[in-house]
């Protein structure tokens, strides 16, 4: 019975194929051995690997063990002793995790070495019932009641190599009765009965007492898993077209979603598709919990363009304009391909002749109308967004190209006698606040005359009685450009 289900798990839930090697992690608990000699009966090739977390005494002799019983059967070994309790302290770890660290961490390296088609460990069916049990009590959504899976890429580790559990389906009753068919005595880890431990409470405490309500409560439970883990299947692809459908910009820092598309989501999807963002962006994450995403949404329905937050493991949520992005903290906000200035400091003269080069292929280039308009107030009135026409006569040239200085003010366009901060303006045509110390504006001696693609100053207006007119001109296009400067 043990080995009929096994061969189904490993052929099937786990995709083994026979006549490619398997780094099996082993530790010498019944669990790993009848892992290990399981699958070596049903004909697959087998790496065993041990890792010695150094935290009990008895720790060496059980890597030995591992090691003699390899040896007997003609199996490559390899196995490696760490300090966990040094590496917790150092890391700020908890001795669970820190060993969690250095086992994956080596079993994936050995795994890579001797090419193996995946890494195996013995997780079996009370495994799954403890943890979905304990993701329960501290209140997780539909991810944590599914449990483990009996094949995952973890890409903390490796993103080709997969993480299987043959025995997830198997109860460990049938492990054990299948170790003592072969005579074996498996090292026993005194630690798991210690009840001062959560899991073990959970194990030799809370779940006889749940039986005394349902005796087939850990089978009920297993069933459960199996259909919420079809269900969140099914959620995991309909969250991926929607996070599709929203993403505007992905990047290895970076992820853009529409702000407006997201909001319409229902409120279910919301939080489906900003945990798969995160996790996008930090798949080592092992837990994106509640408080996170219920605070990444309150800030998303609720915040104003220009606001970020620190969202979780070093990643900021941020709304630019439209845009919804989960960035990591080193990460730069987008600037949306706009004209703006190479550097906050940058300071170059325009004249007549050649352009000035922005960034993203932007260029402004300035000349003299060759000829003045018949009507050029009228005309004045239709120039489109990128071209300022001025009057030449009231220009100091040349130009000088500059970013704004903090406190600068500006006096727009028919607002005679009348300013308005430069701030105030920004905030007006939506610039984004981390782009406006880049936006270019164009000064005639101490005075604005243009603040490049959002307003004319009224000091330079074309009048009845101008008589030459200052064309400058935005282009996109690079190759419009012969740029003096770079």
């Amino acid at each position: 019975m043990f080995l009929e289900s096994l061969a189904k798990a490993a052929a099937n839930q786990c995709e083994l194929k026979i006549g490619e090697p398997i780094l099996l992690g082993v530790s010498g608990g019944a669990d790993s051995l009848a892992l290990m000699f399981g699958l070596d009966a049903l004909g697959y090739d087998l790496v065993i690997a041990h890792v010695d977390h150094a935290l009990r005494l008895e720790s060496g002799a059980e890597a030995d063990f591992v090691q003699k019983l390899a040896a007997l059967r003609g199996w490559s070994f390899f196995s490696e002793r760490f300090n966990v309790d040094e590496l917790a302290k150092k890391e700020r770890l908890s001795i669970e995790e820190a060993a969690r660290e250095v086992r994956y961490r080596f079993l994936f390296e050995q795994a890579r070495q001797h090419e193996c088609q995946a890494v195996a460990v013995g997780h079996h069916a009370d495994d799954q019932v403890e943890t979905v049990l304990m993701h329960f009590l501290r209140g997780a959504a539909l991810p944590g009641l599914t449990g483990m899976s009996f094949r995952r890429i973890m890409p903390q580790w490796d993103v080709h190599i997969p993480l299987v559990r043959p025995l997830l389906g198997i109860w460990r009753d049938e492990i054990d009765a299948f170790v003592s068919s072969l005579d074996l005595c498996p090292c026993v880890d005194t630690t798991n009965l210690d009840t001062t431990f959560y899991r073990n409470r959970l194990r030799h405490e809370l779940i006889p007492s749940l039986e005394t309500y349902n005796t087939r409560f850990k089978s009920v439970l297993l069933r459960m898993i199996d259909v919420l883990s079809e269900e969140a299947a099914w959620m995991d692809e309909v969250t991926l077209k929607v996070y599709q459908d929203c993403m505007r910009n992905e990047a290895e820092n970076r992820i853009e979603v529409s702000r407006s598309d997201f909001l319409l989501l229902p409120k279910a999807l919301m939080r489906r598709v900003l945990r798969h963002t995160i996790e996008k962006l930090r798949p080592d994450l092992r837990d994106v919990g509640y408080d996170v995403i219920n605070r990444g949404l309150n800030f998303s329905q609720t915040a104003n363009s220009g606001d970020q937050i620190d969202l979780i493991a070093c990643l900021n949520l941020a709304i630019v304009q439209d845009f919804l992005i989960v960035k990591t903290w080193s990460a730069d906000l987008p600037d949306f391909s706009m004209p703006l200035l190479v550097e906050p400091t940058y300071k170059q003269s325009l004249g007549l002749e050649g352009a000035l080069n922005l960034r993203h292929g932007w260029c402004i280039e300035a000349c003299l109308m060759p000829t003045l308009p018949d009507e050029p107030l009228k005309a004045v009135k239709n120039i489109p967004g990128d071209e300022a026409w001025l009057d030449y006569e009231r220009l100091t040239m040349p130009l000088m190209l500059r970013g704004p200085v903090p406190g600068e003010r500006f006096q727009p366009l028919g607002m005679d006698g009348h300013s308005q901060s430069l701030q105030d303006l920004f905030v007006n045509h939506k610039v984004p606040a981390h782009l406006r110390s880049m936006w270019p504006l164009l000064i005639s001696e101490d005075r604005i005359a243009w603040v490049v693609g959002l307003g004319v100053s009224e000091a330079f207006k074309i009048t009845e009685n101008t008589q030459r007119i200052l064309r400058i001109r935005l282009k996109k296009t690079t190759n419009d450009c012969q740029g003096q400067y770079d």
